[in-house]
């Protein structure tokens, strides 16, 4: 195998899009020009491309600085992964191909057996290092293109969804998750997954067909990264509660003179949020998804926790890997504009993943408000 090359990657930022009043149930579709969509995402195409552009150099060789070991085990997977679909089955998720003679347990390792299955005939034609640079650039892109979906379909104008998902895809997180963690840095399917919960919750008009499109989108992210999963979920309730308290707060105060809402309605209110999530179409639509997502997902989940090689406990120090308060302001030494001592996280490496910017969150806290 060819020595590889270590590049480090470029940051790319945007501006944070306008606050726009959250509309889940009866949203316009609004119907957008195609030459509108396709530039939109040739743009984040170019972008993603240029982000990767030193990998796309030495496609075959090259990883991102910083995290080579990680990266040299995601090319395993790739490899391993592409192997099995070459022999006409699907990777067996316990092997003794790695860890000789004890194996491993793919599902408590990040395999991330589905891309590694759609890019078998990139792996087995250049190479594993090349689905991975592939999966990457298409990280970039996609992600941005699948929250500017979800924008445009709530009605959110075309610039402002643009910079919307550019924010997204092309985030310090997902920039920073390039050095060796792809299963992070690949994040089409968080929007789509939020989105559909959101839906779901507030009253979608097809609760089945809700459910099953949101338990497919479940069960794929769960073979692309389990810990992605749960953080869209965490993410989709607590919008959810916001949304519901939002909606609720608003009828409240259209029947009363402007002022600040006594507890007592705040109470109220937050019951009448509670009832309205619990209506008889939302536990038709989570009870689809939640089969749907389990019959696709049962294979993986029963090895994981059931099956042999399942892990007790956490592998790593408990300590080890976290972020500081001051980090969400303070950029690492790998962002590309960052001062001289402003790496304040307590991980260190690829771990570091909630720099936000001072800039960027003043701006959410007054979109937020208005």
């Amino acid at each position: 195998m060819p020595e590889q090359q270590s590049v480090a990657p470029s940051d790319v930022s945007a501006a944070a899009p306008a606050s726009a009043e959250p509309r889940v149930t009866g949203a316009p579709r609004t119907r957008a020009r195609p030459w509108g969509w396709a530039g939109v995402c040739a743009c984040y195409l170019a972008a993603a491309l240029a982000v990767t552009w030193h990998l796309w150099a030495h496609p075959s060789s090259a990883v991102v600085a910083g995290n080579p070991e990680d990266s040299a085990q995601f090319a395993w997977f790739m490899r391993y992964a592409a192997t099995a679909v070459a022999h006409g089955r699907l990777p067996a998720l316990v092997t003794t191909a790695m860890n000789v003679p004890r194996g491993v347990n793919l599902m408590w390792n990040t395999s991330a057996l589905l891309p590694g299955m759609l890019l078998t005939p990139v792996t087995l034609l250049a190479g594993p290092q090349v689905s991975l640079t592939v999966l990457l650039t298409a990280g970039f892109a996609g992600s941005a293109a699948s929250l500017f979906y979800v924008l445009r379909r709530h009605g959110v104008s075309v610039p402002a969804a643009a910079i919307g998902g550019a924010v997204y895809g092309f985030s310090p997180a997902l920039t920073h998750s390039a050095m060796g963690h792809y299963q992070l840095q690949f994040a089409v399917l968080p929007p789509l997954i939020v989105d559909a919960i959101a839906a779901l919750c507030l009253g979608s008009p097809r609760p089945v067909r809700s459910g099953l499109w949101l338990g497919l989108l479940a069960a794929a992210q769960l073979f692309i990264g389990e810990e992605v999963l749960f953080e869209s979920v965490l993410a989709a309730v607590i919008l959810v509660a916001v949304l519901a308290l939002s909606r609720l707060l608003r009828r409240a105060s259209s029947a009363r003179p402007p002022g600040l809402a006594r507890p007592r309605e705040v109470l109220a209110v937050a019951g009448r949020a509670i009832r309205l999530v619990r209506s008889w179409p939302v536990a038709v639509g989570l009870a689809t998804a939640v089969v749907v997502g389990a019959a696709l997902s049962s294979w993986g989940l029963w090895t994981q926790f059931v099956g042999p090689l399942t892990q007790h406990g956490s592998p790593f120090a408990v300590d080890g890997y976290k972020n500081s308060l001051a980090s969400f302001i303070s950029p690492t030494s790998f962002q590309l504009l960052h001062a001289g001592s402003s790496s304040v996280n307590s991980s260190g490496g690829a771990e570091d993943l909630s720099y936000l910017g001072l800039t960027l969150i003043v701006v959410l806290l007054v979109a937020a408000v208005a």
